[in-house]
């Protein structure tokens, strides 16, 4: 059953609980509160305002003598309807662009210095989420001979990303061969995306032309293992220790399994996946991860649309008490000079 909205006093005590439990760390009692507040309602009004959100579900008390902090749901409510938007200062922003823009190595190089970047001005996890060879386009493919069945295959996709893949064929082929199926692959092949190319090199392989054409029958099979769906993301991630200076997150057995789920690649990949938004920025809080081990966390993330074919990820995981402001200000930049610099690297 959902909640019915909230009048304008308790948006405001709860906005404050919530403000306060951020910046303290502990549990909001209603004589700090009323001092946050100015001493325009009594701490026995608090009081009472304070056991009505926790009713709802927007507060809890860890101990009787305590004070309230705020739950999932009282995060929830906090980021989408109370909290004041803020815009990154002007240090931290021109420390990121410089950080990014004047890099002239590999887009590799660029990801892992703004996974460092959003781990290092958060004070949290930073990663940044590149998705599978088979979601982006093709640039360019080279081909390299090695002992004989393997084959060295390097794709470049339109934002630079290099992949190397070995494959292996059934029949020897001379590097002039492999040269002559990658000049075939890039005349017919660049700037589509790699599910289409498999469509296509299946396609060829029907017709008959194929079975008497030597460098069709070349392309089809060497194509066919190059461009293949078995690949997966790759994910640049920095600052996992910081989540031991949480002390929300000081339980040993909940530590272990959120660092064991940080070990785990394409569990960890597969759970970033889920957070991401198409556009703009997500926030999924506590609960609302669907993986257990991270319900003790918020994950900010935003989507770095590249190109047509290929959004990659960014963001910041942290426990839920968090600055969502300043977190959301913080990815939504680090996104925007990270779309530019790739760009800037590919021109």
């Amino acid at each position: 059953m959902t909640n019915p909205p909230l009048d304008e006093r308790s948006r405001e005590v709860l906005k404050s609980v919530i403000q306060l439990h951020i910046a303290t760390g502990e549990p909001v009692g209603s004589e700090n509160l009323a001092r946050a507040l100015g001493r325009t309602l009594s701490s026995a009004t608090l009081r009472t305002i304070m056991a009505e959100l926790e009713k709802r579900g927007y507060l809890e008390q860890p101990h009787t003598s305590a004070g309230r902090q705020p739950t999932d749901e009282g995060y929830r409510v906090y980021v989408d309807s109370l909290m004041s938007h803020t815009l990154l200062s002007p240090r931290d922003a021109a420390a990121i662009d410089s950080g990014l823009r004047t890099l002239e190595g590999s887009p590799s190089q660029v990801m892992e210095t703004a996974s460092h970047l959003l781990s290092h001005h958060s004070g949290k996890v930073g990663f940044v989420l590149v998705p599978e060879m088979g979601r982006g386009s093709l640039r360019r493919v080279d081909l390299v001979r090695l002992p004989h069945p393997r084959i060295l295959v390097v794709v470049v996709s339109v934002t630079g990303l290099v992949t190397n893949r070995i494959i292996e064929v059934e029949e020897e082929m001379s590097q002039e061969e492999l040269q002559a199926c990658a000049n075939y692959l890039n005349a017919h092949f660049s700037g589509l995306g790699l599910a289409t190319i498999r469509a296509r090199l299946l396609e060829l392989m029907r017709q008959e032309k194929a079975l008497y054409d030597s460098l069709l029958k070349s392309v089809v099979a060497v194509g066919g293992r190059a461009f293949s769906a078995e690949s997966e993301a790759d994910l640049y991630l920095e600052g996992t220790s910081k989540l031991l200076d949480a002390p929300e997150l000081s339980d040993l057995a909940r530590m272990r399994a959120l660092f064991k789920t940080f070990e785990e690649k394409g569990r960890l990949v597969k759970i970033l996946n889920a957070c991401l938004g198409r556009d703009g920025i997500r926030i999924t809080i506590g609960h609302e991860n669907a993986d257990p081990d991270l319900r003790q966390v918020a994950v900010v993330t935003a989507s770095v649309p590249l190109d047509v074919d290929e959004a990659w990820g960014i963001g910041v995981v942290g426990s839920t008490r968090m600055e969502y402001a300043r977190m959301i200000a913080l990815v939504d930049h680090v996104a925007r000079a990270l779309n530019q610099t790739l760009k800037e690297l590919r021109s």
